[in-house]
Parts: structure tokens; sequence; C-alpha cells
């Protein structure tokens, strides 16, 4: 013989077990276990056409906010693109009147320079 103390276990698989027959006894059994799986059955459909309703709404929201973002990403790079014209315009400006103050500083070296020469010129020459 086995000396070993009985599981609970055991007791609680043979309970659920039970449990489990009865309820399935009950659904298939009986005019109101029916009447029970039909109203489960009923509401079960109720709440998947819930679900898929507002699945589609969240599926619609979802579209409008990717249409949204996707305004505010054109418009972003419009903004971009037209600073970044207008700082390159600002730039060639500034590079021109730079260029320009250039100019007139060699304009004035070069007329400088011609003065200086021609007071050398009219030196006498060393023999």
């Amino acid at each position: 013989m086995n000396n070993e103390k009985p599981d609970g276990r055991f007791l609680l698989g043979f309970f659920i077990g039970g449990l489990i027959g009865a309820i399935v006894i009950f659904f298939l059994g009986t005019k109101e276990g029916k009447k029970a799986g039909k109203f489960i059955e009923k509401k079960g459909r109720e709440t998947i056409d819930d679900i898929e309703e507002k699945l589609e709404e969240i599926e619609e929201k979802g579209k409008e906010l990717i249409e949204k973002g996707e305004a505010i990403k054109d418009r972003v790079i419009d903004r971009i693109e037209d600073k970044t014209d207008d700082l390159s315009q600002e730039v060639t400006d500034r590079l021109d009147r730079a260029l320009e103050k250039l100019e007139d500083v060699q304009k004035d070296t070069l007329q400088k320079t011609t003065t200086i020469r021609k007071h050398f010129i009219n030196l006498p020459k060393k023999k």
C-alpha cells in the first residue's frame, strides 16, 4: 500500500472538473441553460460588433492624424525652404557689399601706389 498523504491538488482538480461538468449540463441540458447560452452568444456578438465599430473609428482618427501630420510637415518644409532662400539672398548681398569694399580698397591702394611711383620717378638717378 501507498503510505503517502493524499494531495489537495487531486481534490481541487476533482472539484473543478465537477464544476465544469455541471456548467456544461446546465447550458446543454436545460431550457434555462439554452436561453442563457443564447443570451451570452447575443451579448458576445454585440460586444464584438461594438469593438469592430470602435476599431474603425480609431482607424479613421489615425488616418486623419496622419493627414494633419503630413500637412504640418509640408508647411514646415516650405517655411524652411523660404528661410533658406532668404538667408541665401542675405549672404549673397553681404558678400557683394564686401567685394565692393574690397574693390574700393584696391582702387585706393592703386591710386596711392601710382602717386608714390610718380614721386620716385622724378628723383634724379644715382650714377
